[in-house]
């Protein structure tokens, strides 16, 4: 292969690096592989030329000798005079000292006030039952049923804190089924029942879920009467 095929591959070579070049994505394979084809074709081509062996080098010429440059005279720098060190200047006055002020006078301690202990804030009063007559199928939810067996009895076991004393599934059943699928409102009910003394105070709030959320239903009936028999072990 001569010196013309060289070129005609560096050329190719060339080309394929500009179209390469103008788009920006990634080298597709297609072009990887032509460019490597044509890297192998150039370089099998230098490889099967002909080395030109080297020719005899010419006589080397003898150099001329360099001059020496002449080196100036170098002339001693004359010495700068010194001036003479200036006289000392005579001590500063010592100024007047001034006279001390006296210290002002004390100011006079204000009298203490005695403060008036705070007023504790008073208690707020759980919501008062309704005057109006109570559905009797809320009722029939309250009805405490009879302990008969030994298991009944534990059941009704006191409950310290009403949140933790309800499973995960517990916590989804109420909450989809008593409060119309929002946890958020039934946690903030739970707390508010804690911190009631008695199921006396805690029934008008039951009583309101109730029937805004249709506790008498008959799907809702019984999940009801289990979420108010866990808040009467609350004040038990």
């Amino acid at each position: 292969m001569d010196l013309q095929q060289a070129q005609v591959l560096l050329n190719k070579i060339n080309a394929l690096q500009r179209s390469i070049g103008l788009d920006e994505s990634a080298v597709s394979s297609i072009e990887r592989d032509l460019m490597l084809s044509y890297i192998r074709q150039l370089y099998e081509a230098y490889s099967s030329l002909d080395i030109a062996a080297p020719g005899p080098k010419p006589p080397a010429r003898p150099e001329a000798p360099l001059a020496m440059p002449r080196q100036p005279e170098i002339k001693p720098e004359p010495q700068p005079e010194i001036p003479p060190a200036p006289k000392p200047a005579p001590p500063p006055k010592p100024e007047p000292k001034p006279e001390p002020t006296p210290p002002p006078a004390p100011k006079p301690e204000p009298e203490e006030r005695a403060t008036p202990a705070p007023t504790p804030p008073k208690p707020t009063p759980p919501p008062a039952a309704s005057s109006e007559p109570m559905d009797p199928r809320i009722s029939a939810l309250f009805r405490a049923p009879a302990q008969r067996e030994l298991s009944d009895k534990l059941s009704q076991s006191s409950v310290g804190d009403l949140a933790k004393a309800l499973s995960i599934n517990d916590k989804l059943l109420y909450a989809n089924e008593l409060f119309g699928r929002d946890m958020s409102n039934m946690n903030a009910t739970l707390e508010q029942l804690n911190r009631l003394s008695n199921m006396d105070e805690a029934k008008p709030i039951l009583v309101k879920l109730a029937e805004k959320h249709d506790w008498t239903e008959e799907e809702r009936s019984e999940v009801a009467e289990s979420f108010i028999k866990l808040v009467r072990r609350r004040y038990a």
